[in-house]
């Protein structure tokens, strides 16, 4: 914590619990890599967690960047992972797999709440549709050719959506839930307006701030690949923190 400069466990243990969550969903085992202990500081019992060299690895990466001390750590951190395997790792890529697994959540979220608002399963892509024209003034389907991807099954768009992208998308899906939610909409033809209307704004608040249609954002490599070298990140570390638990002769 102190290393990574916060003053504040409570700030500090967010970034845990996202690096606990990262872990997760890269299917690396949390337990061996964040391992809960107990220790006596001024008469209490005080919780813990003692570290791999990957836990430490996926806690920089979900630090706070803006902080001199994170962006030193990322570089050293991001440079050993990249000598373990073939490919860099670019300092965004845990921040960007946490997004796109937020969305995911969000968009089923988003998904049984229109449905309980009386959209029709066979409505949802009109639904859905209404978002994408919101936010980049085109059909998913439109924005697909014009991004020029052709995208293979058991994939999607955002797979290949930088950090930036996925959470402009992941902004849309929330707060169109709870537009639905606290407006009350009802129906198909609502349901969209709503859809579309969020999405614009979304859309106008990324024009003012960045200037950059969303529609024209570069799109990254496939999320699944980048999980992949993380993942055979964490087991080369693993050999790593093995070696030196070994005892000296």
């Amino acid at each position: 914590m102190q290393k990574l400069g916060y003053d504040s466990w409570t700030s500090f243990n967010r970034v845990v619990n996202r690096s606990i969550s990262a872990c997760a969903s890269l299917n690396v085992p949390v337990m061996e890599n964040f391992m809960e202990m107990k220790y006596r500081f001024d008469g209490k019992d005080v919780s813990t967690y003692k570290l791999t060299r990957f836990a430490c690895f996926l806690i920089t990466m979900n630090a706070d960047s803006r902080k001199p001390e994170v962006l030193q750590a990322k570089t050293v951190l991001a440079g050993i992972a990249d000598a373990l395997v073939e490919q860099a790792i670019h300092h965004d890529s845990v921040e960007r797999i946490e997004v796109r697994n937020e969305l995911k959540d969000g968009e089923r979220f988003l998904s049984g709440v229109a449905m309980s608002a009386g959209l029709q399963s066979r409505e949802f892509g009109i639904f859905r549709d209404a978002g994408y024209r919101g936010l980049y003034n085109m059909s998913l389907n439109d924005l697909i050719r014009y991004k020029g991807m052709t995208i293979e099954k058991n994939k999607t768009l955002y797979d290949f959506m930088g950090k930036s992208e996925l959470a402009a998308n992941l902004f849309r899906v929330t707060q169109t839930t709870e537009r639905i939610k606290n407006n009350n909409v009802k129906g198909l033809k609502n349901l969209s307006q709503t859809a579309k209307s969020v999405g614009t704004e979304v859309r106008n608040v990324m024009l003012r701030s960045g200037g950059l249609e969303p529609e024209n954002l570069p799109l990254e490599e496939n999320i699944n690949d980048v999980k992949k070298r993380i993942k055979s990140a964490s087991k080369e570390m693993k050999k790593i923190d093995s070696q030196k638990k070994k005892p000296l002769k």
